[in-house]
């Protein structure tokens, strides 16, 4: 090969993965979002050692999270830093999918072809940009998937070192990548076997090709022993069946956003594959995940199986080329009309999925439970609150969705502490709300009591008090007073009678208990959910409009079911909770004991109202404490 031929393909690779950068530095400094927003909220103050030792729940990708947390601790903590090592992962996956096509003697046009590709790949463009562990798959992919071919053809210790470092990292980034390298497992035992045509040296082989992959599965098989019982809760959340829906969604991705078409050229490439170890290693790194995934029934999201991209993208890549090449040789004019169409195509409709995703990303329309904040807007907003909001004031969070609000880790202590003092009784004089600006108290969907009953609050009760980049202070003008009780009773829960179920048993109990001295204990054997009634009626008269009951109450952190002051006249009732996913606390009583004080606002229409506390108690034992009760009106 001469050496102007070189310098081009240099040339021509380094414009591709210049490409790639260019299209993945526009909004890689948004506000987190959805998931990554859930990540670093939960995981980026973890300890290290939490990190390694510890598989919480499917959220924790544990490896990218290590070298995030290696960034921030270097550069320091913004959005770009927490990204960072996803977009180093997605630039560098560029080249190394044309070094892979040239491993496995494909053409080198149809490598840069899916260099191209890759570059312009809707799912790699996206996890590119977030910070989770999906990116991070890709290259390891096509690093493992590279280091094994190359220590199959050289049986170099350099390449098994590589292949069992790249396999590890693959497990402990997602635990589902295992699936894959069992593929990548098959491959070499095949592959080896086919090497020689005497069964013991066929043994030999298989032998020498597999000892990097005995050392890989020992290693992540100890390590999954460590985390055994956070990866049984995963498996329970991903336990369900693979249907034609998850099919299609798995398939679709993998070629978005160009479409189905796509696999004609991949077929085309599967058949015109040149080397027998070539579709030896395609059929293995698909089919044995497949069986895995029916044999286990841990069926996860589309973006699970992302692992399998390189391989459409490198196998379409060549079938597009052979198409072009055929055709030049019928006619040359009608080649290069042909080839231009192409290229059309595999650039529009990317360019227009990603001018409108970078659009959604910048106005905040994919997050569900609304825009999120900066990390800077965050912290100084925090700060602000600290230093300018009273402790007799209620704060709520209304960013970037319940848990995903990025103002939970600078505020949610805070917050919290400010939750649970309310809760003991100490006196609340103002409800404060803090909102993105496409997104005030009053557009703002509250957490639901039912899905057909949803609060919604006047925009006229709200007075802006502060703003800071996209963030604004509201203020709820409304009068707070206490309703039922009219004073504070630490011990008002115990009160609300017994039950005549027989096997529902109704206690009061000295521990573990949060506020007075006494706590509200429910045993039900019923073996259903039951709802309770409290036979206490209290009549009250509301006397204008725009009035709320402000409800609180705690429960034990760890049991589901709720408690509502309800109102006979409107029931289920018009609710919202505050603050859904905060509120969480430890007493040192006994040991510790893990508690959720829940505030919930509801509306109340006027007239005459008779009010009784509804107990929802799941099957088992059940606690609460500190039941109280607020008026809020004009």
């Amino acid at each position: 090969m001469s050496q102007t031929s070189l310098e081009n393909k240099f040339w021509a690779i380094s414009g591709l993965v210049l490409l790639s950068i260019a299209l993945r530095l526009p909004t890689l400094g948004s506000p987190l979002i959805e998931d990554e927003a859930i990540s670093f909220n939960r995981y980026i103050d973890v300890p290290w050692k939490d990190l390694v030792f510890y598989y919480h729940d499917t959220n924790q990708h544990t490896l990218f999270l290590l070298l995030s947390k290696f960034s921030i601790w270097m550069f320091g903590e913004s959005e770009i830093i927490f990204r960072l090592p996803s977009f180093l992962a997605g630039v560098l996956s560029i080249p190394l999918i044309y070094r892979l096509g040239l491993l496995i003697k494909i053409p080198w046009s149809s490598a840069l072809i899916s260099a191209l590709l890759m570059g312009l790949s809707w799912p790699h463009l996206k996890y590119s940009l977030e910070g989770r562990g999906y990116a991070l798959t890709i290259f390891l992919v096509l690093l493992a998937t590279y280091s094994t071919v190359q220590y199959l053809n050289s049986s170099r210790w350099v390449w098994g070192s590589v292949l069992i470092g790249s396999g590890f990292a693959m497990a402990i980034t997602l635990p589902s990548n295992l699936f894959f390298l069992c593929g990548l497992a098959v491959f070499i035992v095949i592959a080896g076997y086919l090497e020689s045509k005497e069964i013991k040296s066929s043994i030999k082989n298989i032998s020498k090709s597999f000892t990097p992959f005995l050392i890989m599965f020992a290693l992540v098989g100890v390590y999954f022993l460590v985390i055994y019982e956070g990866l049984k809760i995963g498996k329970h959340f991903y336990n369900q069946l693979l249907t034609e829906t998850q099919i299609g969604n798995i398939a679709g991705l993998l070629v978005a956003p160009w479409g189905f078409w796509m696999y004609l050229f991949f077929a085309l490439g599967i058949w015109r594959l040149r080397l027998a170890k070539g579709k030896i290693l395609l059929l293995s790194v698909v089919i044995v995940p497949i069986v895995l995934t029916l044999l286990t029934g841990v069926v996860g999201f589309a973006r699970t199986y992302v692992y399998w991209l390189p391989f459409v993208l490198l196998l379409s890549a060549y079938g597009m080329t052979e198409v072009f090449f055929a055709v030049l040789k019928q006619t040359r004019g009608l080649s290069y009309g042909l080839g231009v169409g192409v290229i059309f195509l595999l650039i529009f409709s990317p360019a227009k999925k990603i001018s409108k995703h970078y659009e959604n990303r910048n106005n905040g329309s994919l997050v569900v439970g609304g825009p999120n904040a900066t990390l800077s807007e965050a912290s100084q907003m925090a700060v602000w609150v600290e230093e300018n909001i009273p402790e007799d004031n209620l704060i709520v969070i209304n960013t970037g969705g319940s848990e995903s609000s990025v103002l939970n880790r600078y505020m949610g202590k805070k917050v919290t502490e400010r939750m649970v003092h309310f809760a003991r009784g100490e006196e609340l004089r103002k409800v404060i709300f803090i909102a993105h600006q496409d997104m005030p108290p009053e557009k703002y969907p509250f957490t639901p009591w039912v899905h057909d009953r949803i609060l919604k609050l006047p925009a006229s009760r709200f007075n802006k008090i502060y703003s800071f980049g996209n963030l604004g202070v509201y203020e709820l003008d409304l009068k707070i007073k206490r309703f039922i009780t009219s004073r504070f009773d630490p011990d008002y829960e115990v009160k609300l009678g017994t039950s005549e179920i027989p096997q529902v048993n109704i206690q009061k109990i000295e521990e573990p208990i949060v506020v007075g001295k006494h706590a509200l204990y429910i045993e039900n054997k019923s073996g259903v959910p039951i709802d309770l009634i409290s036979p206490v009626v209290k009549g009250a008269d509301i006397l204008g409009e725009n009035t709320y009951l402000l409800y609180i109450f705690i429960k034990s952190a760890h049991q589901k079911g709720g408690v509502h002051l309800g109102d006979n006249k409107n029931w289920p009732p018009t609710l919202g909770f505050l603050n859904p996913w905060l509120g969480r606390f430890r007493l040192a009583i006994s040991g510790y004991y893990d508690w959720h004080v829940k505030f919930s606002l509801s509306s109340l229409s006027k007239g005459r109202h008779y009010f009784q506390e509804r107990i929802g108690v799941q099957i088992g034992n059940s606690y609460f404490d500190g039941f109280q009760s607020y008026l809020l009106t004009e």
